[in-house]
């Protein structure tokens, strides 16, 4: 549709106007409204979802002026929102050969072969329709491109967006859908350069310094990611994803002080999200205040009954205080709740080793690694467990059977050394502490806390020239 579409009418003129119209309708008067001002009425209800007022409207319209095209195009308009898209190019096909702006006909038929899937079509009409344009090519251009943006057909979208970007450079939605765009493809680069590039232009939207902090965050840049959450914040007090992406940037570098006092602001802004009080119980725990983390933990379940992390929360924190019967009570109700978390049957697995129950720790650490097979830590207790029961035929077939995927894991390297030397394998055992010893200069220390070396002052000789 067009964008420009009050036709020098303001808002409370077109509301006035459709006002009028309708009294006029209930009254069963006869009346007359020219063309501009039905396009003005008909818009209005478009533009408020009222599509059986615009039908009708458009069926008035049009009895009184038969020739109108621009009338013509509202209802093949109407056709397309309605997804009556033979009717609507029907209605196009006449228009593109007597409507006097073929920009806007072309720009919907190709909206419409777009939303049949005929995307060949779409582009073939979006192209005629940029080649008839004569007034603001690059508004078309943006329009054309967020139809494809907004079904993420994002390097199409690109395309157009670069277009529109070079006849339109300070435009502030093609920058941002750039940033955007060039995010979600994964190219980081040209997402950061766009949305910097608008920050030069408008440096005080709070959107775009949160969306920045994002990327930041995906190269790598945490400290700077947190400086935008900053920006974001100072702009909006109340914007509360940069608080929870500040708050669990910091977490991530274990600035868990820090990461506690952002969720202690945002309770004052989220005061019944269960979601930040387990947050800030779970940065209390990694302090060691077990107290107000428990308080946080209580404080999530009696907003949300199935947070299944407030459960684990607990149980974590009763295991610490040498209560694991009362752990595997809290662990295992989260689990009920949550039965796919990962991290969950981790902690269940601890727990049982602890307990000495083997079994029961085994069945854990392998449900946890058939829910996540590319994380590395259910394999490594896994394998310390097999250690642990003097079976280390076992961990070598454990590593086998993962074969390469885990290549850069010192630790498992350093296990699969020791389950070596402990089968009377040195050299082997050497040849994999070699590579652990490359990955991680202090990989040979942590064998030696695992294997005791008695009475081979041989093998320590070896391993110091590795």
């Amino acid at each position: 549709m067009k964008e420009d579409r009050d036709f020098g009418y303001n808002e409370i003129e077109a509301f006035e106007l459709v006002q009028k119209y309708e009294e006029l309708i209930r009254q069963k008067k006869n009346f007359f409204f020219d063309v501009i001002e039905y396009e003005v009425i008909i818009n209005y209800y478009l533009d408020n979802e009222e599509h059986l007022n615009a039908t009708d409207a458009i069926n008035t319209a049009i009895s009184m002026h038969p020739y109108s095209s621009e009338l013509q195009l509202l209802k093949a308009e109407l056709y397309t929102t309605d997804k009556k898209y033979d009717e609507a190019l029907t209605i196009l096909d006449y228009l593109e050969q007597v409507h006097p702006e073929k920009s806007e006909v072309l720009y919907l038929k190709g909206q419409i072969f777009f939303n049949k899937s005929d995307l060949i079509k779409a582009d073939e009409n979006f192209k005629k329709a940029l080649d008839s344009c004569t007034e603001d090519k690059s508004e078309l251009t943006y329009r054309i491109s967020s139809i494809y943006f907004v079904e993420e057909e994002l390097n199409t979208a690109i395309r157009y967006l670069l277009e529109a970007h070079r006849l339109d450079p300070m435009h502030f939605a093609t920058l941002f859908d750039l940033g955007y765009s060039y995010e979600k493809i994964n190219n980081i680069e040209k997402s950061y350069y766009y949305y910097n590039k608008l920050l030069d232009l408008y440096p005080f939207t709070q959107n775009v310094w949160y969306n920045l902090g994002i990327v930041l965050t995906k190269q790598g840049k945490l400290d700077e990611a947190i400086e935008a959450y900053d920006y974001c914040i100072a702009i909006d007090p109340e914007y509360c994803s940069a608080y929870h992406n500040k708050a669990n940037t910091l977490a991530s570098i274990d600035r868990y002080k820090e990461a506690a006092a952002v969720f202690q602001e945002l309770i004052l802004l989220e005061p019944e999200n269960p979601r930040v009080f387990c947050s800030l119980g779970e940065c209390n725990e990694k302090l060691e205040k077990f107290e107000q983390a428990l308080e946080m933990y209580n404080k999530t379940i009696s907003i949300d009954p199935a947070f299944a992390e407030a459960y684990y929360g607990i149980g974590i924190i009763m295991n610490e205080r040498k209560q694991p019967n009362l752990a595997l009570d809290f662990i295992k109700k989260a689990i009920a709740l949550e039965p796919e978390m990962y991290d969950f049957w981790l902690g269940l697995g601890k727990v049982y080793y602890e307990l000495n129950n083997i079994e029961e720790a085994l069945n854990a650490y392998r449900e946890a690694t058939t829910l996540n097979p590319d994380e590395p830590d259910a394999y490594l207790a896994l394998a310390e467990i097999y250690l642990y029961q003097e079976k280390f035929g076992d961990v070598e077939c454990l590593f086998d059977e993962l074969g390469p995927k885990f290549e850069g894991n010192a630790s498992m390297k350093v296990l699969n050394a020791a389950a070596l030397y402990l089968s009377h394998r040195r050299k082997e055992a050497l040849d994999e502490l070699k590579v652990a010893k490359r990955i991680d200069p202090t990989s040979i220390d942590d064998f030696f806390s695992i294997v005791s070396v008695i009475n081979d002052d041989e093998f320590r000789d070896q391993t110091k020239k590795l």
